[in-house]
């Protein structure tokens, strides 16, 4: 209903840990934290009500035709070489787990397709704070399978890391075990299980209100760091 959405200022951020500022490290978003997070945000806001809103067709037109005008102006800032995604991790022990993936489109503090979770990391487990709107949903009134899905792989990967036996996903199950609503709290937890040589056996769940929604289990392949960071073309 037009009116009671929460302002800027009050309504609660979404991929952004510890506050109004998260320092990086990574060289294209230094000094700029708090201007890209208010860029995300507001794209964010822009997708939740382009989901949700009835205006009339001319007003949608007009809408569209300014946001393509936004469009425009944003893509004379936008250089030909895409600029690295990841790095700046000086210690993996100490760093936030949203440090590694500041533009992951599940995690990212600046991407504004990442999912509205928080992460945080409570040794032995990768813990994921989410709620999602209407931008999410699968089944009516239920967060879609695919999101959480993305979510718990993200997890998973916090927890490898943290553990130091980080590498790519190789295969991903999860059990629903019940409908995981929207616009309620939810909590997904990850782990590593154990270790086998290359191979990183991960579990986890997500709650709402205590009870499990949904179960998964991951296994990885560890891998040299350098390897990560190929392009891939050069995996072939």
């Amino acid at each position: 209903m037009a009116g009671t959405e929460t302002s800027p200022a009050t309504r609660p951020h979404l991929n952004q840990p510890d506050g109004p500022l998260h320092p990086s490290l990574l060289p294209q978003v230094v000094g700029r934290e708090r201007e890209l997070r208010a860029l995300s945000d507001a794209v964010r806001r822009l997708i939740d009500y382009s989901v949700r809103h009835l205006a009339a067709p001319e007003v949608t037109a007009a809408l569209a035709r300014r946001i393509d005008v936004l469009a425009d102006e944003l893509c004379e800032f936008v250089p030909s070489d895409a600029p690295a995604k990841y790095g700046g991790i000086v210690d993996l022990a100490t760093s936030h787990p949203h440090d590694h993936f500041q533009f992951d489109p599940v995690l990212g503090l600046y991407n504004p397709l990442a999912l509205p979770v928080r992460m945080t990391w409570e040794p032995p487990r990768a813990v994921g704070h989410a709620r999602f709107g209407a931008a999410y949903e699968g089944p009516p009134g239920c967060v879609h399978g695919g999101v959480i899905s993305g979510v718990f792989d993200q997890v998973f990967n916090v927890a490898n890391l943290k553990n130091g036996v980080a590498g790519p996903t190789a295969n991903l199950a999860i059990d629903y075990r019940s409908p995981t609503p929207l616009r309620r709290d939810l909590v997904f937890e990850g782990w590593v299980d154990r270790v086998e040589n290359r191979k990183v056996f991960a579990r986890g769940r997500v709650l709402h209100d205590g009870h499990v929604t949904a179960e998964a289990t991951g296994l990885f392949i560890r891998v040299n760091p350098e390897t990560l960071r190929r392009s891939p073309e050069e995996h072939r």
